[in-house]
């Protein structure tokens, strides 16, 4: 009985100990041979697998309600962007992200990401002197095209550890912003309109939509870990007597309208709901995700709290989503350490996980970031001194009727 015993223990601890055989990965298919199953394109003898949409991709979701605001802005809200503007931005995107990846992984693929990229980029960033109702205008376009360039570009080369590390229409809406400057750009106001039909209609459209959107990809969490502590502080700021300058105020705006143009602008419920939810950026899980959503609404009020103008208050806002994106890995390895601790699982030394954390952290890629985020930070916190910026949402100085 005790030989057999053992007999069966020897078996068990070498079929343990056997490694498991990974199956063969699959040959490329012979330009000659029948196509695999889906669609394909044929050039020549060449066969490219086409990727099509898929019908429960959030993008689309994301997508839809920005062209359903583009809609209201070019019909009923005075969006100074014109049609032209939209649709060049969304097309260099679209061509520029199809030809990398079909570059780079020989398929064509449809380019969901660049669509919502694009949209992104023309419903935030205005060129000075864009006036609403000037549908086809080219007006600024090398703004535009400049901003689709740069999210792409970091996109594709800023991917420390294989992943990109920025959300790429914030990155370069805010570097088109801070470099260009105000005096030939600028961002979509955070004031709509008085709260008539229109603007009502935006605000349903853009909570709906939040529900939409951020059930499917579970951020519902992290839009109310920003939500509430970001209205707390730029209450505690109205309350000590902060105040902003905007082209589209007479009076500096201060007190409860402070916090109310502020906290209830349809701008950062747009940034919040569709910009600070991607996936692909944000912490991976429920708890990284609550504190990345935190963090980014103690950074972003940390950088308002100094800007006297309007443009500064919204360049602060992008900025903290770019400073907050960088420390994601830290964030992710506090939610581990956290679930580790909660799960009473053995925690490794805080030196140990920064010292595995920070492998490799001088290579280019993690440079290139370091380079980003203090560049934000440090732009950021310039405009706060910039007296021009001032005389510019007075309508004093740049271009006639720049914004």
């Amino acid at each position: 009985m005790i030989a057999r015993l053992r007999n069966r223990a020897g078996q068990l601890t070498a079929a343990v100990a056997e490694p498991v055989k990974s199956p063969p990965p699959p040959r490329p298919a012979d330009p000659g041979s029948e196509p695999a199953a889906g669609p394909h394109l044929k050039l020549g003898t060449r066969r490219i697998p086409v990727i099509l949409p898929r019908r429960g991709d959030p993008r689309l979701k994301i997508s839809a309600v920005i062209v359903a605001l583009q809609v209201l802005g070019q019909t009923a809200l005075d969006f100074k962007l014109s049609i032209a503007q939209i649709l060049v931005t969304i097309g260099v995107c679209a061509v520029v992200d199809t030809g990398v990846t079909l570059k780079r992984q020989g398929v064509l693929a449809w380019p969901a990401s660049a669509l919502l990229t694009g949209n992104s980029i023309a419903f935030i960033l205005r060129a000075s002197g864009t006036k609403h109702g000037d549908w086809w205008s080219l007006n600024g376009i090398e703004y535009f095209v400049l901003a689709a360039l740069v999210s792409l570009l970091v996109k594709y080369l800023v991917r420390p550890g294989g992943r990109h590390r920025f959300n790429p229409s914030n990155i370069g809406i805010l570097w088109v912003l801070l470099v260009i400057g105000p005096v030939h750009v600028f961002p979509q106001y955070l004031y709509w309109g008085p709260l008539g039909i229109p603007v009502v209609a935006a605000l349903a459209v853009i909570v709906l939509g939040a529900i939409w959107v951020l059930r499917a990809v579970k951020m519902l969490p992290m839009a109310l870990a920003f939500l509430v502590p970001f209205t707390a502080l730029i209450a505690a700021f109205a309350a000590a007597g902060r105040s902003f300058v905007a082209i589209w105020s007479e009076d500096p705006i201060s007190g409860f309208d402070y916090w109310l143009r502020i906290c209830a602008s349809p701008e950062l419920l747009v940034f919040v709901c569709f910009m600070m939810s991607d996936p692909a950026t944000a912490a991976k899980t429920p708890v990284g995700r609550t504190i990345y959503g935190a963090a980014t609404a103690v950074v972003a009020a940390g950088l308002v709290y100094f800007q006297p103008t309007e443009f500064g208050i919204k360049v602060a806002i992008l900025a903290s989503l770019t400073v907050v994106c960088a420390l994601v890995p830290l964030i992710e390895l506090a939610a581990r350490r956290l679930r580790q601790r909660s799960e009473h699982d053995e925690v490794p030394g805080l030196a140990s996980s920064l010292r595995t954390l920070g492998a490799g952290a001088f290579g280019p890629t993690r440079i290139a970031v370091i380079l980003i985020t203090v560049t934000a930070v440090v732009g950021t916190a310039a405009l706060a001194q910039n007296r021009d910026l001032i005389f510019i949402e007075r309508g004093l100085t740049g271009p006639r009727n720049a914004q």
